[in-house]
């Protein structure tokens, strides 16, 4: 801290330094401090939480115990009933025309070509080869998930009348 101060700096603590010369402690600041030295430490008054909201906080946590139990309790239940009342009661809710399978899907052919990198790219199948064409058979259902049926090395020359493209499968 060799450098100088800026001169606003200087001036601002020049004044502050002034004012605490000036500042002197009131009398009754000194006899309330003597008093409470003087009093020891068992006349100082301890602020002490009213009983009423200890017991409203204990009252709270307790319900909030007693509803959990009760959670617990009735999830056991329900998890330990007879399983053919709960199929039973499963599928009364659910609609006649309802399956865990997608009932319409689309089955694609994509010729595809390994690519420098070693992975397997889709080609367009009208341009010249100009390595090992394989066809990847992928299955979109109407749920949105898409499914990689297999894939397999592509003749040189194609067969009249083999699926090529979309084909609509319904079961």
């Amino acid at each position: 801290m060799t450098e100088s101060l800026h001169p606003q700096v200087a001036a601002l603590l020049g004044r502050y330094r002034r004012e605490l010369r000036d500042t002197a402690p009131s009398d009754a600041l000194d006899a309330r401090m003597a008093r409470l030295v003087a009093a020891g430490r068992e006349d100082i008054p301890r602020r002490r939480p009213p009983l009423r909201r200890a017991v409203f906080w204990a009252a709270a946590a307790g319900l909030g115990v007693v509803a959990i139990a009760a959670g617990i309790f009735i999830g056991m239940r329900l998890e330990r009933g007879t399983p053919a009342a709960r199929v039973a009661q499963q599928e009364a809710a659910l609609p006649a025309d309802f399956s865990l399978w997608p009932a319409d899907s689309v089955a694609l052919q994509i010729p595809a070509e390994y690519s420098a990198q070693g992975t397997l790219v889709a080609v367009d199948p009208n341009a010249h080869s100009t390595g090992k064409r394989y066809w990847i058979d992928v299955v979109v259902s109407n749920d949105g998930t898409v499914r990689i049926d297999r894939i397999v090395p592509a003749e040189t020359k194609r067969k009249k009348g083999a699926p090529d493209g979309i084909t609509l499968q319904t079961p």
